[in-house]
């Protein structure tokens, strides 16, 4: 689920959502068999890949397909059961597709490739009665979906996301993230304001058992991207961007009008920032079938704020979130695992 992966695709139409939403599972059976076909020739790379890094990633990818073509087939499911969407059980039903694809995917990942997760300290979620609004630093492969199980799973939230339009492609997110209530950002082109609108009015529907989850830098943090934004500030001439961006390598620029539209209509949500470290350097196919098995752990940690502490005000949200974010830059520099890939 990297939001930045297909920055300049645009939502596919309705129609042809529907069409790969049928065709996904006959897709999953031909990619299967292709990886049946090819695995004893991979299993002869063993004396080149001894960790034998090209298969365990198909096959974890042949095997997150199908644990994303579940959910599509459950999703019939549920609509065949309750056409006009009116089930009591509705959101629990979908709830549970969602807990369950990410355990399993997780589960999965980390017996296969080495992805496994640890929390710092104590991480609080928020007050009964009270929606969650959890901004969160974007780095490495699959450190979204780590996120989004964290409040599924672990504190029992609802996840509703805001990510970019393009993830539409997929039928399996598409289809729950829509069903539960999410926001697909529109690509640049031709959004205008609509883009700020539609994170307004998801905020303005969260319940109190609600987690809207925000990438407010807008893509996923590489050393090359920072670099190249770095070189953007400087050809501009905007020095204090400049010495910002330069004083803080962890992350990227933080935007806040997202964050602002959320805290105008859901002013009594509390706020959880999450900081994570360890898989930032491994950007790209390549490079993470370089350190398969990966040999550090995603480190996460999260900071709980009360609503009535944290401000409402679009300019005073920026400011609260440039505060933040320099915390998160510090917190990175100081527990940074991925040195080694350097």
């Amino acid at each position: 689920m990297r939001i930045s992966s297909l920055p300049s695709l645009g939502a596919p139409p309705l129609w042809l959502r529907m069409v790969l939403q049928g065709l996904y599972p006959l897709f999953g059976i031909v990619m299967s068999l292709v990886l049946l076909l090819i695995t004893p020739f991979l299993l002869l790379l063993w004396p080149r890949d001894r960790h034998l890094s090209i298969l365990r990633c198909l096959f974890l990818t042949v095997y997150v397909m199908w644990e994303d073509i579940g959910p599509v087939v459950e999703c019939w499911y549920l609509r065949l059961r309750s056409p006009r969407g009116t089930s009591p059980t509705r959101d629990e039903d979908h709830f549970a597709l969602i807990k369950q694809a990410l355990h399993n995917v997780l589960f999965t990942a980390k017996r296969v490739v080495g992805f496994h997760v640890e929390i710092e300290g104590e991480l609080t979620v928020g007050r009964p009665g009270h929606p969650l609004v959890v901004i969160s630093r974007h780095a490495g492969p699959a450190d979204s979906l780590a996120i989004v199980r964290l409040l599924a799973s672990t504190a029992g939230r609802v996840p509703r996301v805001i990510l970019a339009d393009a993830m539409l492609w997929d039928p399996g997110i598409a289809m729950v993230l829509q069903r539960v209530g999410s926001y697909f950002v529109p690509s640049r082109s031709g959004a205008g304001d609509d883009r700020t609108k539609g994170v307004a009015d998801l905020a303005a529907t969260l319940s109190a058992k609600d987690a809207l989850l925000i990438f407010p830098e807008g893509r996923n943090w590489t050393r090359d991207r920072h670099e190249d934004r770095v070189r953007d500030l400087r050809a501009k001439g905007e020095a204090d961007r400049l010495a910002t961006a330069v004083a803080r390598p962890w992350v990227l620029e933080a935007r806040s009008r997202g964050v602002a539209a959320i805290r105008e209509h859901a002013p009594d949500a509390d706020v959880l920032v999450i900081a994570h470290t360890g898989l930032d350097m491994i950007s790209g196919p390549a490079a993470v079938i370089r350190n398969v098995p990966f040999r550090n752990r995603l480190l996460i940690r999260g900071r709980t704020y009360r609503s009535e502490d944290v401000p409402t005000d679009p300019d005073e949200v920026a400011d609260w979130l440039e505060a933040r974010w320099g915390e998160v830059n510090y917190w990175v520099d100081n527990r940074i695992s991925g040195r080694d890939h350097l």
